[in-house]
C-alpha cells in the first residue's frame, strides 16, 4: 500500500529552466507533492532515480531514448512533457518504458486556461499515487525489436566537392565509431559514381556505411552517403519509434545548382536536431554549404571548415570562413580528431530541448 502520510515525490527531467522552476513552485504549493531533484541526460536520469527513488518522473521528449534504460534499471512511472499531442501509436510505443500519459507545455499564469491546466496536471500526477504505482512499482518493458535500431542523438553532415571524395576517405579512416551519431556525407558527384564512392568509404571507415536511398533510417553509429545527381534531405520517419528520421529525395531545387545539395541537407538536419548538428565543409569549388552552415550556427550547432593548405580547391570552405560561420578552421588531418573529441563526448545538456517529432511534422 502507498504511504499517504508522506509527500509523493517527483523527479523532473531535462525541462527548460523556467518550466522547471514554475513546475516546482506549482507542485510545492501542494502539501502532498514534493519535487526532489532534476536530471539531464539518460545516465543522470537513471542515477538520480536510483538515488532519490521518486514516485514519478516528468521527462522531456529529448530523454525518450534513455527511458528504456531507466525502465530496466529503476522502474518508475513517467509523465512525458510533450510539445504537442503525440501522434497515433506513440504513447503505446513509449508505454514499454513506463510512459503512462503526457502533458502539454506549461501555460503562463495569466492564460485563461491556466487553472484547467494545473488541475489536469495534478490529476495525472495523483492518479499514479492512488493507483499504487509508487517508486517501487514494476513497469513492464517489452524487449526491443531487433528491427528497431536506436535513432541518433546528433548528426554530423560532411559536405564537399572538388577533391571531396579523397578528403572524405582520409577523414573517415581515423574517425572513431560514434554510437550516438549519424554521419551523413554529401559530395557533388554524378549519379553513376555513387556506388563506387560508397564502396571506397566502406573500405576506409570504421563504422557501417549505407547508401542514402529514400527511406534509409538514421541510426546511431552509421555513415550515410547521399546519392549523386539528386538532393537528399531527412524527414520524420514512421517506423513506430517515438523519435525517428529517414532520408528522402528533396523536391526543392539546390540554391547553388549543385547536387547533392549540402545546403538543403544541412537545413533539414537542423530542423530535426537543432544545436545537436555539426557541419563539416571540405574542399570544393563554389559556395554550397554556406547557407546550411548559417542555419547550423543560428541553431547553436558547430561548423568546421577545412583549411586552405589541405584543400584541393578552397572555394567552399573559404566561403564559410569569410561569412564568419566557422567554429574552427582545421587541416583535414585534424578534423576527425576534433570530431572524436567533441562529438564523441557530447551529450544533450539540461535546458536545451531537441525539437519533437510532432514539431518537425508541423514544419
Amino acid at each position: 500500500m502507498s504511504d499517504f502520510s508522506a509527500p509523493f515525490t517527483l523527479l523532473l527531467g531535462d525541462l527548460p529552466t523556467l518550466v522547471r522552476m514554475e513546475l516546482t513552485k506549482l507542485l510545492h504549493a501542494e502539501p502532498d507533492l514534493r519535487v526532489v531533484g532534476a536530471a539531464a541526460g539518460a545516465g543522470e536520469l537513471v542515477a538520480q532515480a536510483r538515488r532519490l527513488r521518486p514516485g514519478l518522473v516528468i521527462a522531456a521528449e529529448n530523454q525518450l531514448l534513455g527511458l528504456e534504460q531507466l525502465a530496466q534499471q529503476q522502474p518508475v512511472p513517467v509523465l512525458l512533457y510533450s510539445s504537442a499531442a503525440p501522434l497515433a501509436g506513440m504513447l503505446r510505443e513509449a508505454a514499454r518504458w513506463g510512459v503512462f500519459d503526457h502533458i502539454h507545455p506549461l501555460l503562463g499564469r495569466n492564460h485563461p486556461d491556466y487553472g484547467n491546466y494545473c488541475r489536469d496536471l495534478l490529476r495525472k500526477i495523483r492518479s499514479v499515487r492512488t493507483s499504487g504505482n509508487g517508486p517501487k512499482a514494476a513497469v513492464t518493458v517489452a524487449p526491443r525489436p531487433t528491427t528497431m535500431p536506436m535513432p541518433p542523438r546528433r548528426v554530423v553532415v560532411i559536405g564537399g566537392s572538388t577533391g571531396g571524395t579523397k578528403a572524405v576517405e582520409s577523414l573517415v579512416r581515423t574517425l572513431q565509431p560514434l554510437p550516438d551519431t549519424t554521419v551523413i556525407i554529401a559530395v557533388h558527384l554524378p549519379a553513376h559514381f555513387t556506388d563506387s564512392f560508397v564502396g571506397r568509404v566502406r573500405r576506409a571507415a570504421t563504422m557501417p556505411v549505407l547508401a542514402g536511398v529514400p527511406g534509409t533510417l538514421l541510426t546511431g553509429g552509421t555513415i550515410i552517403i547521399a546519392p549523386g545527381g539528386q538532393n537528399l534531405i531527412i524527414r520524420p520517419g514512421t517506423h513506430g519509434a517515438w523519435l525517428s528520421w529517414q532520408t528522402e529525395v528533396a523536391h526543392d531545387a539546390s540554391p547553388t545548382s549543385d547536387e547533392p545539395s549540402i545546403d538543403l541537407l544541412m537545413k533539414s538536419v537542423v530542423r530535426a536536431f537543432g544545436r545537436y548538428t555539426t557541419g563539416v565543409i571540405l574542399t570544393g569549388l563554389g559556395t554550397d554549404g554556406t547557407l546550411g552552415a548559417q542555419r547550423i550556427q543560428q541553431a547553436g550547432g558547430t561548423v568546421l571548415a577545412q583549411d586552405a593548405a589541405s584543400s584541393a580547391v578552397f572555394g567552399m570552405p573559404k566561403s564559410v570562413i569569410q561569412a564568419g560561420l566557422a567554429s574552427a578552421v582545421l587541416p583535414l588531418a585534424e578534423i576527425p580528431q576534433y570530431l572524436n573529441r567533441s562529438v564523441g563526448a557530447v551529450r544533450p545538456t539540461r535546458n536545451t530541448l531537441v525539437p519533437s517529432f510532432s514539431q518537425i511534422v508541423a514544419r
